[in-house]
């Protein structure tokens, strides 16, 4: 096979230049391209880790586009490290949920390594966005929190701790908008503004493969990444879903602000920080940002030293992030911004009719659907066939 390092595309060896761009064509980067693992033709690199590299393939008899993970050939004689890589897959597996990366099949290399498929997505990780497009509206940057909150929600209900949670582990997929946006305005004659989301972020969570990791850990083994993990992990105990909840807080941090509450040189001097100073705290570190006094709040609450500190549930931590709304925020989420949020009372009476009459909008358009009547011209035999449906 040979590879066009422009277009990105595989060709048999029967030509010298690319029909698409006309740039040479070369021998492919990687040797797995072009060759096939199980019923999967290897078309690309998607990506790389320290475990191995993920592929995009195309399952050589239906077509369809997946992502297959192949773990590095160093690792394949090392139980650990192979036992890690089986966990990954099955972990994701078992939860099935719908803000999980989902594993479809598995199956070994003819060299015996082993492989996973996950399903195909276009969109982009969330460190990528956070470098691009930081700080992130308060709405936008709860909306992709709560999703992952839900994700591990499901996970701390199979036993499973995530242990390695930041924006890289964290991908985003692009989704038509269908939610309506409230926005709050300084002018007495138009307090508030409608308008529906073009698009918004559909939550992907990737790579369980410290989760299994930090099972087998010896107490002078760390497992996680140091700018996200919680104190505790720092000291070399094995962290609960509490753990988890402090990697949230600092990827809500760093979403809000465009960079991390800790840094240093070196990770001894991050832990430092991270065990003995306090949390400095967005709103009053970058006071230009505006950002909801709930916000910090939360914040502190997450990200406390102690676990007994934090939010004690998945479940808990996203009732507190609903509280965490500015000026913009989802009309569903009305009830709790008028119960948590200083709104003024002519406003919140505004709001709260707003609420009322969306619900009894949706109710009338439902309601208008199940009693519409065929139109008179329709072919008498139609007519008497949808009239039927109808009162169905």
């Amino acid at each position: 096979m040979l590879f066009c390092p422009r277009c990105h595309k595989l060709f048999h060896d029967d030509g010298e230049v690319c029909p698409f761009d006309g740039v040479d064509l070369v021998p492919p980067p990687d040797p797995r391209m072009g060759a096939k693992v199980g019923s999967y033709l290897l078309l690309d690199v998607l990506g790389r880790g320290g475990m191995g590299k993920v592929y995009k393939a195309e399952h050589v008899f239906i077509g369809r586009t997946f992502a297959v993970k192949v773990l590095h050939p160093k690792f394949k004689d090392y139980r650990e490290y192979v036992e890690r890589f089986l966990f990954e897959a099955r972990a994701a597996a078992k939860i099935q949920h719908p803000n999980i990366v989902q594993i479809t099949d598995f199956g070994y290399t003819d060299d015996a390594i082993p492989f996973f498929v996950m399903e195909y997505m276009e969109g982009e990780e969330l460190v990528d966005l956070i470098d691009k497009a930081s700080p992130l509206p308060v709405y936008r940057a709860v909306n992709i929190l709560t999703q992952v909150a839900s994700a591990l929600a499901a996970c701390h209900d199979e036993h499973i701790v995530h242990q390695d949670l930041k924006p890289e582990n964290i991908f985003l997929v692009k989704k038509q908008g269908r939610r309506q946006l409230v926005h709050l305005q300084d002018d007495p004659l138009r307090p508030y503004k409608l308008e529906y989301e073009d698009t918004y972020d559909q939550v992907k969570i990737l790579d369980f493969g410290v989760a299994h990791l930090a099972r087998i850990k010896t107490e002078d083994t760390i497992a996680g990444t140091p700018e996200y993990m919680a104190p505790e992990q720092a000291r070399g105990v094995i962290g609960d879903f509490r753990s988890d909840i402090y990697s949230l807080g600092v990827i809500f941090y760093e979403m809000l602000t465009g960079e991390l509450p800790f840094t240093a040189e070196t990770a001894d001097e991050l832990f430092k920080l991270m065990l003995h100073e306090p949390v400095p705290l967005p709103g009053v570190r970058f006071p230009k940002l505006k950002l909801p006094p709930a916000v910090d709040v939360f914040i502190e609450k997450a990200m406390a030293k102690d676990p007994e500190q934090r939010h004690q549930s998945m479940d808990e931590l996203m009732l507190a992030l609903r509280a965490c709304f500015g000026d913009v925020f989802y009309s569903r989420d009305l009830p709790t911004v008028l119960e948590r949020s200083p709104v003024a009372e002519s406003l919140r009476e505004d709001l709260q009719s707003l609420f009322n009459s969306d619900k009894i909008d949706r109710r009338s358009s439902v309601q208008r659907a199940r009693t519409t009547k065929p139109p008179a011209h329709l072919d008498p035999s139609l007519k008497a066939d949808l009239s039927s449906l109808f009162k169905k």
